[in-house]
């Protein structure tokens, strides 16, 4: 247990730490629990290539031609997920290029590709069975207005 002392002398020097004061020393501190973005809540990081990344947000989105909300969010996670797989493999490197390789990272690296080889996977599974459907509906629809365009030409001769 804490002794009065100990406590007032915690409490002291508590006042002379308050963290960064500039809009600088915010954002650097900002990315002090970042140690390799695989699980971070923003897919770009900072130093990465937002140029790059929409180029190929806009190959999936082009590939798949997601026409509902649920098609696109999927593309777009597919798209997050795709990121993050490269960024593994970005790691992987560092983690090797030097004279003592980081064997920890490197397996915590590879639990995080498994699960995002994973994700990718099954949201892949899942873009062809939804946009699957949407276009095999709108097929059927075609092929009974056609149906019903015949028989129409068939009742006015």
């Amino acid at each position: 247990m804490s002794t009065q002392n100990q406590i007032s002398a915690n409490i002291a020097n508590s006042q002379h730490s308050t963290g960064p004061r500039t809009e600088a020393g915010k954002a650097v501190s900002s990315q002090n629990a970042l140690k390799h973005g695989l699980t971070a809540q923003t897919v770009l990081l900072p130093g990465e290539d937002e140029a790059a990344y929409r180029k190929m947000c806009e190959g999936f989105f082009d590939d798949y031609q997601p026409e509902t909300t649920s098609e696109r969010e999927l593309v777009q996670f597919l798209c997050d997920t795709h990121w993050r797989l490269a960024r593994c493999s970005r790691l992987e490197v560092r983690a090797m290029s030097t004279d003592n390789p980081d064997y920890k990272a490197l397996d915590v690296i590879s639990k995080h590709e498994a699960r995002l080889k994973k994700a990718y996977s099954t949201t892949l599974k899942d873009i062809f069975e939804l946009i699957g459907r949407r276009r095999q509906c709108h097929r059927e629809a075609l092929e009974k207005a056609m149906l019903i365009r015949r028989a129409d030409n068939g009742a006015s001769q």
